[in-house]
């Protein structure tokens, strides 16, 4: 703003918007804004943990076994040490089925989504 003799106040256009239309006023000011990347998928650090699973589903030996108690069957999974929780109770029929399905699902995915105790 700048005042003349008389005390008044003037604009001092010193400013390109009085010159550019509406969408080019809209650029401008949008320009000097900063973009934001498109959200990830996962973290790096879930990236990294699902990794690490991977890894260490491939170290380990998998079985999974039926077996019986009190004559109800059930069926879990087994890598190295690590087991999970029996499913079941199941016929011994069922259970078979079961076995196989897991192992066909393990052989097709690995063991890194299965929770072990």
């Amino acid at each position: 703003m700048l005042r003349s003799a008389g005390g008044r106040e003037r604009k001092q256009m010193t400013d390109r918007s009085s010159t550019m239309s509406p969408v080019q006023q809209e650029l401008s000011v949008t320009s000097g804004l900063r973009t934001v990347a498109p959200a990830r998928h996962h973290s790096k650090v879930v990236k990294f943990i699902s990794e690490v699973a991977k890894e260490a589903a491939n170290d380990a030996p998998t079985s999974v076994e039926i077996f019986s108690d009190s004559g109800h069957w059930y069926c879990r999974v087994r890598r190295g040490h690590e087991k999970t929780r029996p499913m079941g109770p199941y016929t011994k029929q069922q259970a078979e089925r079961i076995q196989e399905a897991r192992r066909m699902s393990i052989a097709e995915r690995g063991t890194s989504r299965i929770m072990f105790e």
